[in-house]
């Protein structure tokens, strides 16, 4: 009788390498990662890597750069664009075999390239990046860029490089720093050695000192095109039914970040149920609320909130824009428009834009002094039915 297994004697059918090759052909393909670092492309914005290709020719490379624009929209895939091109660009990078090579046309750096993979890896020794450092006691980034972390880029800067060319710092999220960092990230913009670029990524840039602002080449940019954003999706969220891609295209306002955080944490689905509540305003179903807010008081729902307030904030800055120019307020999820065009007219005409304002401050005391996030959400919509709420008093 045949065993159920396989003798130890018997002849293997398939050899360890036949049967991964079957496995991975039978598994669905995994989407790239997308990092900033880890990206060789940079869709959307060609007409600033134009420009950028024009300076670094012309050989007047600004030493310090701002990419500024809202989350998601490549300004870091930008920066690490950048600062691989200028890596590469090391004393023999131009030579050729009949003399100088033409003129670089592009910032591609190709994915096999050595300096792309130390990149990606963090191990380039002319590359410092400075961030927002990891709170291991609360669990989350914390709320500033440090001085001390500022401060490390100018021994960094001191050194010769150590391949030749060119030491690229990266500021990322630069809008997190604070007075202190601000004043020792001005003293290294003052003297910046040779061959040296700063690049800073900002969705504030009014937040720095003007100082700063007339040191750097200040560089908009825009969010992405809608079929940019479709091309994108299908690359990064590949086999996404049409439909629901279009409402992540369109809920996203040209931000790939704020797309694929929509439909990892189950965006739309959210959006819907926050759409549910708002709909019984001005009365507000305080039940319903509170239901909805249970759910932001369980652990590893921190994304879900962030999202939740992108989708309140972005309901009155939509509104209130719309209002402001005279538009009607049209469907961005079936029903919606309808919902926001009803509630427009039982409310005074700055009362969205007044909300917009509480909101937006009311997220951001929530984060900084780390509050309750189902007591926030409950207070959200407590402000979107009364102009007059006080909000949280901290």
């Amino acid at each position: 009788m045949a065993s159920l297994f396989a003798d130890e004697e018997a002849e293997d059918i398939f050899d360890d390498a036949e049967i991964d090759s079957i496995v991975d052909a039978a598994a669905p393909e995994a989407a790239p990662e997308l990092t900033p670092r880890t990206n060789p492309d940079c869709l959307g914005h060609e007409a600033i890597e134009k420009m950028l290709m024009a300076d670094f020719n012309a050989g007047r490379m600004p030493h310090a750069l701002v990419l500024s624009g809202p989350p998601g929209i490549g300004k870091a895939t930008l920066a690490y664009r950048l600062a691989r091109f200028l890596l590469s660009q090391t004393e023999d990078a131009g030579a050729s075999l009949f003399g100088d090579a033409a003129p670089p046309e592009n910032l591609y750096v190709a994915p096999d390239h050595p300096v792309f993979r130390r990149v990606a890896s963090g191990g380039h020794a002319d590359l410092m990046t400075v961030e927002r450092e990891f709170d291991e006691k609360r669990g989350r980034l914390k709320n500033d860029i440090s001085v001390e972390a500022v401060r490390r880029i100018h021994p960094f800067l001191r050194k010769t490089a150590a391949e030749g060319g060119w030491r690229v710092v990266i500021v990322d999220s630069a809008e997190h720093l604070n007075q202190s960092s601000q004043n020792a990230l001005l003293k290294i913009l003052e003297e910046p050695p040779k061959k040296t670029v700063l690049i800073l990524t900002t969705a504030q840039p009014g937040a720095f000192l003007p100082t700063i602002r007339s040191r750097c080449r200040m560089i908009p940019m825009a969010p992405l095109p809608d079929d940019t954003m479709q091309m994108l999706l299908d690359k990064f969220a590949p086999g996404l039914p049409p439909a629901q891609k279009s409402m992540l295209v369109t809920l996203a306002e040209g931000s790939l970040g704020r797309a694929l955080q929509f439909h990892e944490d189950g965006g739309i689905a959210l959006y819907q149920d926050l759409l549910q509540a708002a709909a019984t305003l001005p009365e507000l179903d305080l039940v319903l609320v509170h239901e909805l807010a249970e759910k932001f008081g369980k652990f590893g729902a921190e994304r879900s909130f962030e999202t939740a307030c992108g989708i309140l904030t972005g309901w009155c800055e939509r509104v209130a824009r719309l209002q402001a120019r005279g538009l009607p307020i049209v469907d961005v999820l079936p029903g919606d428009g309808a919902v926001f065009q009803r509630l427009a007219t039982l409310y005074p005409p700055r009362h969205f834009m007044e909300t917009w304002e509480k909101l937006t401050r009311l997220f951001h005391q929530t984060d900084v002094y780390n509050l309750d996030k189902r007591q926030a959400l409950i207070t959200s919509f407590l402000m979107l039915q009364n102009p007059d709420h006080p909000g949280l008093n901290v």
